[in-house]
């Protein structure tokens, strides 16, 4: 009886050892999962911390108008410099908010006849942090290229403009740019839009009236003096998909182009 006795004690003490012991399991199981929890929302808190920690947060302290820029000096953290933005309405000591861009030391702007020790061209500003900025490279292109295949039916309001000798025309370049792909052409066109003392260069929108998949604006780049309505002949580098940084990317281009005449 004795034995039957300490035989049902130890029994019973081992099953309230394990009743016990699957009670500690599960508060351990819960006090993981609330601190995984825990961990997870932080986690997410500091992503979104994290999506503006590269934002810059500048006062307007000038304003210049030039082309299609604006320069604006700009006061961030007790130091003062320039940034050029496309136009846009800017407050004289509003805030404002840009996400970088590319920086330009010893910059001569042409139009302003003036030299900036450094500048940095951004994309844009907006006046609240958590404005809609600029998207990724990869969806600003997809973007691109949906425009052009919505406009494939759109065509140059400029006449068919004759060919120049040894030449190429803008549909062919459209058409086949690979073929092109770093070698020099000479085209002939109608100079539609020109933007002077852009990052040290101007940009000359020029259009013969031809159309190649969809395409009949060919952008570029020269120190050449061009306006408006100038019918010339041109004679630059193909360059294929040129990103400038801040925004500025394009799928062709013909770059460091001078005038023959």
């Amino acid at each position: 009886m004795k034995y039957f006795t300490v035989i049902f004690l130890v029994i019973t003490s081992v099953l309230t050892g394990c009743k016990n012991s699957g009670k500690v399991t599960i508060k351990n199981q819960e006090s993981t999962t609330e601190k995984v929890a825990v961990e997870k929302n932080n986690d997410q808190n500091s992503d979104k911390k994290a999506m503006h920690s590269n934002a810059h947060k500048v006062v307007v302290i000038e304003k210049i108008p030039a082309g299609g820029y604006v320069y604006l000096k700009v006061s961030e953290k007790e130091k003062e410099y320039w940034i050029a933005v496309p136009g846009k309405q800017v407050k004289i000591g509003a805030t404002y908010y840009y996400d970088g861009g590319m920086e330009m030391r010893n910059f001569e702007s042409k139009i302003l006849k003036r030299t900036f020790d450094r500048v940095i061209f951004a994309q844009g500003i907006r006046e609240k942090i958590n404005e809609v900025g600029s998207k990724p490279k990869k969806e600003t292109n997809k973007k691109v290229n949906a425009v052009k295949k919505k406009n494939t039916t759109r065509k140059s309001k400029v006449g068919i403009i004759e060919k120049a000798s040894n030449g190429i025309r803008v549909a062919d370049l459209f058409e086949n740019p690979k073929a092109y792909q770093n070698k020099q052409v000479i085209i002939k066109g109608k100079a539609v839009k020109v933007n002077n003392g852009i990052m040290g260069v101007n940009f000359i929108h020029l259009q013969d009236g031809t159309t190649g998949n969809g395409q009949y604006d060919i952008t570029v780049t020269s120190n050449e003096i061009v306006k408006i309505g100038d019918i010339i002949t041109l004679k630059g580098t193909v360059i294929l998909n040129k990103d400038f940084g801040a925004g500025y990317v394009f799928d062709v281009l013909i770059e460091k182009a001078v005038v023959l005449k």
